[in-house]
C-alpha cells in the first residue's frame, strides 16, 4: 500500500503525530482532541495499514482524525514510509507532524515525570542519553518527510497550542475565531454567577425600575434600552470597556483561553445589565471572536 489518495478519500482531514519521547506528542494529541479530532494513541504502524484497509474497505466516513504512531523500530519506519510517500505528493488530506526536542529539555522533563523512557535499554544503554540518541538517529527520516516539524524545547503548553492551531487554522480544519465570548446578564440580588471570569456593576446607571411604564419591560425593550442611554455614561461606559476587552481578548486567547464569560450585572438584572450587555455584545469583533448574550434573571 502507498500513499494513494484512495485510501485516504474517506478521511476529511488525517493527521499522523510522531516524533521524539519527551517532546510532548501526548500533550499534542490532547490538544487536537480539544480542537475536535477523533485521536487515537500509540498505533502500531501495522495496523494504520489495516485502518487505512478497513476505511476504504469499509466506506467509512471520517471527519477529523488524528493518529500516534508508535514508530519504534527500523521495521516501522520501514512499513510507513511507502505509507506517507512523498511529501509533495501526499494527498491534500493526510498530514504528518513531527514532535522533537533537544537533548537537554528531554532529559529534564523525565527527571519530572520520573517516567520511564520507552526506548531505554538498561542492558546497552550506560545513560538516558544513549536512548535519545538512537531513537533521534532512527526517526530522522520520518523527520525529514513531515508537513510540519515542532520543536518544542522552549515551549510552553500554550506556545505548542498556538503553534498547533495556526497549522489547522491553515489547513482550514479549526475556524480563525477560536475564541467564545458570552456575555451574561444578571442581578446582584439573586448572587454573582459562579462561572464569570470577569464582572462589571451597572448599578450607577439610573434604573428604570422607578419609571412604572417600564417596570414591567426588560433591557431588550427598546423603550428601556433607549431610557438606560438616554444617559452619557451608559454609552461612555460601553465605549471604555470594549476598549479593555480588546485589549484583554487577544492575550486571554494567546495564553490558551477557549472561553471568556463576561458578567454584566445591576439590582434586579431585568433591565440595565440586560441592555449594556446586549450593547457590549453588538460591539465586540465578530470576525475574530465567536460572541453571545445570555440573560439569567429576565
Amino acid at each position: 500500500m502507498s500513499s494513494d489518495p484512495i485510501f485516504f478519500q474517506h478521511f476529511d482531514s488525517l493527521i499522523l503525530v510522531t516524533g521524539i519521547s519527551g517532546a510532548g506528542k501526548s500533550t499534542t494529541m490532547h490538544l487536537l482532541s480539544d480542537s475536535g479530532y477523533s485521536v487515537v494513541d500509540n498505533l502500531p504502524v501495522p495496523l494504520l495499514q489495516q485502518f487505512l484497509s478497513f476505511s476504504h474497505s469499509a466506506g467509512v466516513r471520517y471527519r477529523k482524525t488524528a493518529l500516534l504512531l508508535d514508530v519504534d523500530s527500523k521495521e516501522s519506519q520501514q512499513l510507513l514510509l511507502p505509507l506517507l510517500g512523498e511529501r509533495g505528493a501526499r494527498p491534500a488530506n493526510l498530514k504528518l507532524i513531527f514532535l522533537d526536542a533537544d537533548t537537554k529539555a528531554v532529559l529534564r522533563r523525565y527527571s519530572e515525570t520520573r517516567r520511564p523512557h520507552p526506548g531505554f535499554d538498561p542492558a546497552t544503554d550506560t545513560s538516558l542519553e544513549d536512548a535519545i540518541q538512537r531513537e533521534r538517529e532512527r526517526l530522522q527520516t520520518i523527520k525529514e518527510v513531515s508537513n510540519l516539524v515542532l520543536d518544542t524545547s522552549e515551549f510552553t503548553v500554550h506556545a505548542l497550542k498556538r503553534e498547533l492551531r495556526d497549522f489547522l487554522v491553515s489547513l482550514g480544519t479549526v475556524s480563525a475565531r477560536s475564541m467564545r465570548i458570552n456575555f451574561l446578564s444578571f442581578g446582584f440580588k439573586r448572587g454573582v454567577p459562579l462561572d464569570c471570569d470577569l464582572v462589571a456593576d451597572v448599578r450607577f446607571l439610573r434604573n428604570p425600575h422607578f419609571v412604572e411604564a417600564l417596570r414591567d419591560k426588560t433591557g431588550q425593550d427598546a423603550a428601556v434600552r433607549d431610557y438606560v442611554f438616554e444617559s452619557p455614561d451608559a454609552a461612555e461606559f460601553v465605549k471604555r470597556y470594549a476598549e479593555l476587552l480588546s485589549f484583554l481578548l487577544p492575550r486571554y486567547q494567546f495564553e490558551g483561553k477557549a472561553y471568556l464569560n463576561i458578567g454584566i450585572g445591576c439590582t434586579g438584572g431585568k433591565h440595565r445589565s440586560v441592555a449594556i450587555a446586549e450593547a457590549l455584545c453588538a460591539a465586540m469583533d465578530q470576525d475574530k471572536f465567536f460572541v453571545s448574550v445570555r440573560h439569567r434573571d429576565i
